[in-house]
C-alpha cells in the first residue's frame, strides 16, 4: 500500500490570501479618508444651518418681543441685541438655552476648533417688531436686496442668504471654494 499524504504547509501566506488582506485594507483606508475630509464639510454645513436656524428663531423674537434686534456678525460667530430708539446695547436671552443669544462658530460644542469662519455678511443686520429685514438701527426702511453670509472652512463654502421684505432666511449646499 502506497500512502500518499502531502507535504506539510510551511508557516506563511497564500498569494491568494495576500491579495485579499490587500484588498481589505485599502477599502479601510478610502473609508477613513472619505469621513476626514467630509469632517471639514459637515462642520461648515452644521454652522450655516445653525445660523439659517437662529435667523428663523430672531425673526420670531422680534415679532413676539415686539421689539427691533440687531444680529451683529464678526469672523468668530454673531451676537444678538434689543435696539431702542438710544441704539442697539441690550442683551437679548435666548428663550431656547436661557443663555445671552450668542454664537461662536469658530468652536464646536465640546470647545474644540471648529475650522469655520465668517468670508462674508460681516457686519450688523436688524429685523423689525414685525420680523421684517431693515437697513438701519432705528427708522430704517426695508431691505430690498438679499443679505448674504459665507462661512468657510476646510477648502467648503456654504452661502446663507435672508430674502428682503420677508426674512426668510435658506441655507445653500456645500461647495468647493
Amino acid at each position: 500500500m502506497i500512502s500518499r499524504h502531502r507535504p506539510s504547509r510551511l508557516g506563511g501566506f497564500t498569494v491568494v490570501e495576500l491579495v485579499i488582506t490587500m484588498v481589505l485594507i485599502g477599502i479601510l483606508s478610502a473609508v477613513v479618508a472619505n469621513r476626514i475630509s467630509a469632517k471639514g464639510q459637515h462642520s461648515v454645513t452644521v454652522q450655516a444651518d445653525l445660523l439659517r436656524r437662529n435667523l428663523s428663531h430672531l425673526q420670531l423674537l422680534a415679532i413676539s418681543e415686539s421689539v427691533r434686534l440687531n444680529l451683529t456678525v464678526v469672523s468668530g460667530g454673531y451676537t444678538v441685541s434689543s435696539c431702542s430708539a438710544s441704539g442697539c446695547t441690550g442683551t437679548v436671552t435666548d428663550p431656547a438655552t436661557g443663555a445671552a443669544f450668542s454664537v461662536n462658530v469658530t468652536a464646536n460644542d465640546d470647545g474644540s476648533a471648529s475650522g469655520v469662519t465668517f468670508t462674508g455678511g460681516i457686519g450688523s443686520y436688524y429685523f423689525d417688531s414685525l420680523g421684517r429685514p431693515v437697513v438701519a438701527a432705528t427708522g430704517g426702511n426695508l431691505a430690498t436686496l438679499s443679505s448674504v453670509f459665507t462661512l468657510s472652512g476646510s477648502g467648503n463654502c456654504v452661502q446663507v442668504t435672508v430674502l428682503p421684505i420677508t426674512g426668510f432666511a435658506t441655507a445653500a449646499s456645500p461647495y468647493r471654494c
